[in-house]
């Protein structure tokens, strides 16, 4: 199973207890967890090194792979975070945009990030035709909004990683909430593709909606998921 983070394995900001028991459970059945976040490659590695079961990690929005005690690594060619920076300052200065940098900023190794602070998908689509008129993209997820070099695309990332890992995409299911989380629902990739209830109201913002939408919202839609997987291998299981 391939999860975003923010939104999808946390309830109002937090990891809690039914996050770990259910993530837990899947590991321990054989099903292996990998984060594939917006958040930033340190940040990553603390969840690859203290979720149980989890051994590998993407961060940056498909940039970056992480393994504990391993450097970390870009996926494709890397990036000029300098450049980003400008942009984001020019939005600023010249849109207006009143970004501010990301609390996690400094353990981010290839993309820039700021944090969202409520601003609504017009706004948010404002920003995004400034900075693609500069040359860069732009993605939002529920905590933060994006620059980068390239489409931030979570799917192809994670792609290459399986490619390199070994493992069958088909026989992967990934889920998300938010529009950063896009390449993760791309038809053809993944053997299934889930969004949490979250993604309704933002249906509008996705290219392509993935296949099954769970009734619960953020941490309850990974839960509902997990379950599904588990019982799917017969396991008697306590997620909630």
């Amino acid at each position: 199973m391939a999860t975003d983070v923010d939104g999808t394995l946390t309830r109002d900001g937090a990891l809690t207890a039914a996050t770990l028991g259910a993530i837990e459970e899947l590991t321990g059945a054989g099903i292996e967890v990998v984060p594939v976040s917006g958040r930033p490659a340190g940040e990553v590695l603390g969840l690859c090194r203290y979720l149980p079961g989890v051994r590998k990690g993407i961060a940056e929005n498909g940039l970056i792979s992480v393994v504990p005690d391993q450097p970390v690594q870009f996926i494709g060619r890397p990036t000029n975070p300098a450049r980003l920076r400008e942009v984001g300052d020019a939005l600023n200065a010249d849109h207006g945009a009143n970004l501010r940098l990301a609390g996690d900023e400094f353990c981010r190794v290839g993309d820039v990030a700021y944090e969202r602070d409520g601003r609504d998908v017009p706004e948010l689509m404002r920003l995004r035709d400034a900075a693609q008129a500069a040359g860069v993209f732009f993605v939002w997820s529920s905590v933060h909004v994006h620059l980068a070099e390239r489409i931030p695309d979570k799917g192809e990332g994670l792609l290459q990683m399986l490619e390199r890992w070994g493992r069958a995409p088909s026989a992967v299911a990934t889920i998300g909430d938010a529009p950063n989380d896009a390449g993760l629902f791309t038809p053809g990739r993944f053997g299934l593709t889930v969004g949490t209830a979250d993604v309704v109201a933002q249906a509008q913002d996705f290219p392509h909606l993935p296949q099954m939408v769970t009734s619960g919202r953020e941490l309850d839609g990974f839960l509902e998921l997990a379950r599904g997987l588990l019982d799917s291998r017969g396991v008697q299981n306590d997620t909630h």
